[in-house]
């Protein structure tokens, strides 16, 4: 291969690891440089999970820019690759960042490029490797202190302030938060919440909320007013695993698969309950969302009364609360899906949701 830019075979998209060559790295980058050659490609590391994400170190023929030697290559590579991209999660990625990352500036990784197919379903990135320049990636594990909290607060009202009243979801553009196109998930999850509650990781959480019916109803009820509001851009997904600190203690968020258009609490909520010890949460979280909306109020819109948006908050714990009881060991560890499951379980008592929701 020289360093011209002779025609190359991006499609059919790679739908394993093996398929990922040089060639099709050249193709892929040229998405978007034109001019790049990978001339050599060596594999560092492989993380599973909702989508399989490959480390590669990269040779280029000739100057490469600004593109680094190791970045990742993210993509439905395992068996549950038909699965989950049929409910819109690999193409949702891609979407965010081809149509909304280059209109702002915001805190999240690099891409290099970014491409989707339907059929065979499937979407592929090339990612910054995050590592290179020092961050801590966070995890449920190891739960944030208030002011790393306040951080990713503030990181969230920048995304939020910044597209606020800007997105509609429709056609080619992003999704709504819980969407009709993850319908499957959603009634799977609802055919087995009798069996998810007697399993190890239901009894993490009090069993007063060990009621199938009512938690059925909650999520009902939470996505209508899910669908009835687009405030802005929402992470979708913004739990403290997705979060990594910056060595000046900034805040970011990887893996924007469920990047959506909708309320500013999905996101508020999901991260807040997420990342805060029980004891911390309940000291500090209405402080916190007073934080949040003094932030997003700097963006020169007009951000939600304190009461009405600590009402909007308490509904939101239950979109959490089903979600982590329900995620399966293949996408995070069990000991993540249990501790976020907990915290989400102490919320629902504490946030009284099912009242504030009217179930």
């Amino acid at each position: 291969m020289t360093g011209s830019p002779e025609a190359l075979d991006l499609y059919p998209l790679p739908l394993g690891i093996d398929e990922i060559t040089t060639a099709w790295l050249t193709a892929a980058l040229r998405t978007r440089r034109p001019d790049v050659t990978v001339a050599a490609m060596n594999r560092v590391d492989v993380v599973e999970g909702t989508a399989t994400k490959v480390l590669v170190d990269l040779t280029y023929a000739g100057p490469a820019g600004n593109l680094p030697a190791r970045m990742w290559i993210k993509g439905g590579f395992a068996d549950h690759r038909e699965f989950v991209g049929n409910l819109g999660v690999y193409s949702g990625e891609v979407r965010y960042f081809n149509d909304v990352a280059p209109r702002y500036s915001l805190r999240q990784p690099r891409a290099y490029f970014a491409v989707a197919q339907d059929d065979p379903v499937q979407g592929i990135l090339g990612l910054e490797d995050l590592r290179a320049r020092g961050v801590s990636f966070a995890r449920a594990t190891r739960p944030m202190t208030p002011g790393q909290a306040a951080a990713g607060l503030e990181t969230l009202a920048d995304l939020h302030g910044r597209t606020w009243g800007r997105h509609r979801s429709g056609p080619g553009g992003l999704r709504m938060v819980m969407d009709p196109e993850g319908e499957a998930i959603w009634q799977w999850w609802f055919n087995t919440l009798d069996q998810q509650f007697a399993t190890p990781r239901g009894f993490a959480a009090p069993v007063a909320l060990h009621d199938p019916v009512r938690l059925h109803a909650g999520a009902i009820a939470y996505r209508a007013i899910a669908h009835a509001g687009h405030d802005c851009v929402v992470h979708g997904d913004a739990h403290v695993g997705n979060s990594y600190l910056e060595r000046d203690g900034t805040v970011g968020f990887v893996d924007w698969q469920t990047a959506a258009v909708g309320r500013w609490a999905h996101d508020v909520n999901y991260f807040l309950v997420s990342a805060l010890d029980l004891p911390d949460r309940q000291a500090y979280e209405r402080g916190l969302l007073e934080h949040y909306l003094k932030a997003l109020a700097t963006y020169d819109i007009t951000a939600p009364a304190p009461d009405d948006a600590w009402d909007d908050y308490r509904r939101s714990t239950v979109y959490g609360f089903l979600c982590w009881l329900c995620n399966s060991p293949d996408w995070q560890p069990e000991d993540v899906n249990t501790a976020t499951y907990a915290r989400f379980g102490s919320a629902m008592l504490d946030h009284q949701t099912y009242a504030v929701l009217g179930v």
